[in-house]
Order: structure tokens, then C-alpha cells, then sequence
């Protein structure tokens, strides 16, 4: 189901597509649905301003092993050498607290040779020396955004170490002010940093975080950040969520390009909530996958489709319907839709890199090497060969298909970070599965949560539990 309508901005169309199967049997009472966003714009799209900060980690941790400042610095002047003139730019010294270092005063400048030149300087004079409280760093950048509520905002987050110098109810109270109101990349460079907080702060704002295995490549990472920054041109679109009385969302998750769950990013009444989804170009499409749960005692009804959620684009004209029909009809109700069966398949996968990660952290290398074994073999079904070569970073591949690996002993910390932090779906492929549904059996139920589901299903479509009964 597609429909299409006006954006915010004159120039730029935007669209909902629900891919779901509405039919379900005698006692389902889940109800999945992919929702694919899109924005499309043309060449004759107004770009609105641009804003970008840099928000440098120059705690004392940064000096050890030297080459970490050294990259930093290169990465931020070769971020700012790519800024057009006329966007307006800041740079942020991130230790204990946050202070400027282009410009002086806590101002946004405007690009041109001249500041462009003074910001690389400032840069490349930086002092290096303090802790960590990431929160003063965003707080800081929100107060510099704040004069320019127009723009496509943006920043970049490079950190080596621990938000030690803060509390985290500090850390999460800076993110809930600074949510909607700019879009953070993260980046971790070294071997000290926390993934855990670098996932929390892109999950807020909406951005993309990761590892920096290659600390040489990160000038040419922040270049592409940047860039991919000034193709925004949306400042911000917001998803509103409602329910009719027979049905309670359960979770709404973005799936591509980003895995996130932003359950608890939702706003508003439990029949109507709102969700910021960031900023946006003329040509992005996301996918968000939503899951409702059908109130007991709701009233099968067989022979018309009952409205179970209504989802629209605030501000706009832009809107779709969530459907459910029950069915005595088996091939009807096993059928998955393509588009769910991939985002199931893919938070199995999600699942099994992040088992592994949890039990090499704890020094269980054997259940490190079982769990990202289980990871290589659904990478390679689903035809991810990004996350493949991430994971080859850790483990030999003796044989993909059939899950078997051997771990290797020299990996660095920074590798499984870059794994745990993959944009799974981003680098992913497309299922090698059918969507064609079996009915030579009757529908299984899921050895963890009960739920039902089709005869052939490998993963639960309520909880994503191996349907072998195999431990997640």
C-alpha cells in the first residue's frame, strides 16, 4: 500500500509504502508491517542553510599512542577544507567540559577561505589534556545550533575513551534536550571507548556511529560524513503513530539504514504517538519496522479488513493504514511479506553478533566463536558480505554455510567494536530465502514466546528465537 504527498518544503515529495500480510489465523495476536519512508526530490529542490560542528575528544587519553590526536586534527581540517562557502561551522575541544576552538566566542562562523584557513590553524594548535563528559560537549553544540532553527543541522563526535567525567543520568538528560534538534555521528577511535554510549547518542540523534579500525582513514570518513550532511534537505520529519482500540504498539524500530529500536523515543499518547526521524535529502529512503499486539477479545473478523494503526507524516498530507483480516485459510496466514521476512531475518543476525560480542567481553572465547559463527552463517544466507568482512576481522571462515569458525586469538578490541557497531541492514544483501508459503504442515509455535507461526519459519516473528529451539 502507497501513498504519496506534499512535503514541508516545495519541492520535495514524500511517501509511505506498508508492506505487510493482513491476513492472520484463529489466535495470532501480533500484527508486523515494514513502513518504507521515502523523500524524492529534483535538481530545482531550495537547499536550506547548513550547519555543521566538530566535536573533538582532547581529553588526556588522547595522546596515547600519539597518532590518535594526529588523525584527529588531519580529520577535522580535511572535514573543513570540503565546507561550501556560506556554511556556517564550528569546532568543539570536548574534555570535562567543552569549550570553543574556531571560533573563539560560542558562535557559528561562516565558511569562506579565510575562516576555513583560521579554523585548520586553531586545530592544528589545539591542547590536549582533561577527561571525558560527553553530555557538556552536545550541550555546547545545541546552544551553537540553536540560533538557526532553519538549517539542516549537523555534527561529527569523535571520542577515545569513557564518559567518566560525568554521571550517565547527566549524559542521557543532554541527549533528551538535544533530540530533534541535530543529527550526531559518532566515531571511537582506539581501544578505550564505551560502544555502549557511542549507540546511545547516534540512536538519540539519529545518526550512524563506529569504529576506527584504520586510524589513517578517518580524514577521508569525516570528508564523507560532511558531504553526505550537505545533501540534507529537510531539517526534520516526524512520524505519527496511531492505534485504533483493538491493537497496542508494541515496538517501532528503523531498520535501514540504521538498525535502531526507538520504542522509547516515542512521544505522546499511548493511541497516538510521535517520533522524530532527522533530517533528510531530496533522494533517502528508510524503513521502519513496526509491531502491534491485538487486543484478547477483539472480534475475528472474516470477510472485511479491520483498520489496526494509521501512520502519517506530521505536517503533511502524507498518510497509510495498518490491516488486519483473519483467515481459516492456511496459505493466506503463513505467508510473510518479503520486506518483514528480511528485517526478521536481519534482528537474528543483529542478535548473534551482539551474543558474541557480550561473551568475548566476558572472556568466554569459545562462546564468542559459537555466537559469531551462528552470525557468519545467517550473514552469508542473507548475502551481507559487509558484515562478512567485518566479521572476518575476528574469526577464520572455515565454512559459512555451515556456521563453522575459528577465533582469531590477535583481534583487536577496536575490530569487535566495529562489528557491534555495523549498520547491519545498511551493508546488507537481500534474502535467499522464498516468500512462497508451505502448506504441507500446520503453523509451529515459537519454542520461546508461543507465538505462531508458518510451518517452515526459521526465526519467530514475535521475538526473533530460533524456531529450532537452538539458545539465542
Amino acid at each position: 500500500m502507497l501513498t504519496k504527498g506534499t512535503g514541508p518544503m516545495t519541492g520535495v515529495d514524500l511517501a509511505i509504502e506498508v508492506h505487510q500480510n493482513k491476513y492472520l489465523a484463529d489466535g495470532d495476536t501480533a500484527m508486523h508491517a515494514v513502513l518504507t519512508v521515502t523523500a524524492r526530490g529534483s535538481s530545482t529542490t531550495p537547499a536550506p542553510g547548513a550547519a555543521e560542528v566538530l566535536l573533538l575528544d582532547c581529553s588526556s587519553s588522547m595522546r596515547h599512542p600519539p597518532t590518535k590526536v594526529k588523525e584527529a586534527k588531519r580529520a577535522a581540517a580535511a572535514a573543513i577544507r570540503v565546507l561550501p562557502d556560506g556554511t556556517l561551522f564550528a569546532v568543539v575541544r570536548g574534555a570535562e567540559d567543552a569549550s570553543m576552538i574556531y571560533p573563539e566566542d560560542p558562535s557559528l562562523a561562516v565558511a569562506s577561505d579565510a575562516t576555513r584557513q583560521a579554523a585548520q590553524r586553531a586545530v592544528a594548535r589545539v591542547s590536549i589534556y582533561g577527561g571525558t563528559a560527553m553530555g557538556t560537549w552536545l550541550t555546547l553544540t545545541r546552544g551553537l545550533f540553536a540560533p538557526h532553527p532553519g538549517t539542516v543541522r549537523h555534527a561529527i563526535l569523535l571520542t577515545d575513551g569513557k564518559n567518566e567525567s560525568e554521571t550517565r543520568r547527566d549524559l542521557l538528560a543532554a541527549l533528551d534536550a538535544c533530540e530533534g534538534e541535530f543529527v550526531c555521528d559518532a566515531r571511537g577511535i582506539g581501544e578505550d571507548w564505551s560502544p555502549d554510549e557511542l549507540t546511545e547518542i547516534v540512536k538519540l540523534l539519529r545518526g550512524e556511529a563506529d569504529s576506527v579500525v584504520e586510524e589513517d582513514r578517518l580524514a577521508e570518513d569525516f570528508r564523507r560524513l560532511v558531504r553526505q550532511a550537505l545533501t540534507k534537505v529537510l531539517p526534520e520529519l516526524r512520524l505519527r503513530i496511531g492505534t485504533t482500540r483493538d491493537a497496542v504498539l508494541r515496538f517501532v524500530k528503523q531498520v535501514r539504514p540504521n538498525e535502531y529500536d526507538l520504542t522509547d523515543r516515542l512521544r505522546g499518547a499511548d493511541d497516538e504517538r510521535v517520533l522524530s526521524l532527522g533530517s533528510w535529502s531530496d533522494d533517502e529512503s528508510r524503513h521502519y519496522h513496526l509491531c502491534f499486539d491485538l487486543i484478547p477479545g477483539a472480534v475475528p473478523s472474516y470477510d472485511a479488513d479491520r483498520q489496526v494503526a494509521w501512520v502519517e507524516i506530521e505536517g503533511t498530507d502524507v498518510e497509510a493504514v495498518v490491516l488486519a483480516r483473519w483467515t481459516q485459510d492456511r496459505a493466506q496466514s503463513t505467508l510473510i511479506d518479503p520486506f518483514v521476512e528480511r528485517y526478521l531475518e536481519q534482528a537474528a543476525l543483529s542478535v548473534a553478533i551482539a551474543e558474541g560480542g557480550e561473551a568475548f567481553a566476558d572472556g568466554d572465547l569459545t562462546g564468542a566463536e559459537r555466537a559469531w559463527g551462528r552470525a557468519v552463517k545467517l550473514a552469508a544466507e542473507q548475502g551481507n558480505e559487509g558484515i562478512l568482512s567485518r566479521l572476518e576481522r575476528l574469526v577464520e571462515v572455515l565454512d559459512a554455510a555451515g556456521g563453522k569458525v575459528r577465533l582469531r586469538l590477535d583481534a583487536k578490541r577496536s575490530a569487535v567494536m566495529s562489528v557491534l557497531l555495523a549498520p547491519v541492514s545498511q551493508m546488507g544483501g537481500t534474502s535467499r530465502r522464498s516468500a512462497e508459503p508451505q502448506v504441507s504442515e500446520p503453523p509451529r509455535s515459537c519454542p520461546r514466546c508461543m507465538a505462531r507461526n508458518r510451518p517452515e519459519a526459521r526465526h519467530c516473528s514475535g521475538c526473533a528465537a530460533p524456531m529450532s529451539g537452538e539458545t539465542m
